[in-house]
């Protein structure tokens, strides 16, 4: 017969066992959406094109102003497809470090965030982005109404500060905790 502390750490072990299998098996939902942005790549790149091949065949490109517009809007399309790389290569990473944990069976999950290195050049291209566009719809003189250029820059202040506190806060989680007194540098001598 056996002992019920023994029963009840079997039981333990196997419901960690499934709850760490279930954690690991649903990461495989991010494969779909993987390639659901390889897929809106693909479209974003054929507009891209598309807009240049307009462009020439109007020929829109020998107005100054249409010219400026239409680098405006093509660099925004570079900039938002270097966004789904990131995002596509970062999401990718973390898929393939979660299904390949080398933790014992029953052991702890062990946080790895797969993002961090690149959450600022993530916040970083937004504001860049929303700055081409807000540039763009200044230029372009579309705006009916004033509130909208205020929406605009607002969105574009609120994410430019979001972005200096995600680099604030990569460069605060990346410096390396002092040592203790009486350490010496890297070059051999006294911190002093």
């Amino acid at each position: 017969m056996t002992r019920p502390d023994r029963d009840d750490k079997g039981h333990g072990r196997r419901a960690r066992r499934l709850l760490r299998r279930g954690v690991l098996g649903i990461h495989i939902l991010q494969v779909p959406l993987l390639f659901g942005l390889m897929l809106a790549l693909l479209v974003l790149s054929a507009s891209f094109f598309y807009a240049l091949g307009e462009a020439v065949i109007t020929l829109d490109f020998l107005d100054r102003d249409k010219t400026i517009l239409l680098v405006l809007d093509l660099l925004d399309m570079v900039f938002i497809a270097n966004l789904i790389v990131m995002v596509m290569v970062s999401g990718y990473n973390a898929y393939v470090a979660a299904t390949r944990q080398d933790a014992p069976e029953d052991g702890m999950f062990a946080y790895s965030d797969e993002f961090q290195p690149v959450k600022s050049r993530i916040a970083a291209t937004l504001v860049i982005i929303t700055g081409i566009h807000l540039v763009h719809e200044v230029l372009a003189g579309d705006v009916n109404e004033p509130r909208g250029l205020l929406v605009l820059g607002a969105t574009h202040l609120i994410l430019l500060a979001s972005a200096a506190v995600f680099i604030y806060m990569g460069r605060f989680e990346n410096r390396a905790p002092p040592g203790p007194a009486g350490d010496q540098g890297k070059d051999g001598q006294d911190g002093a």
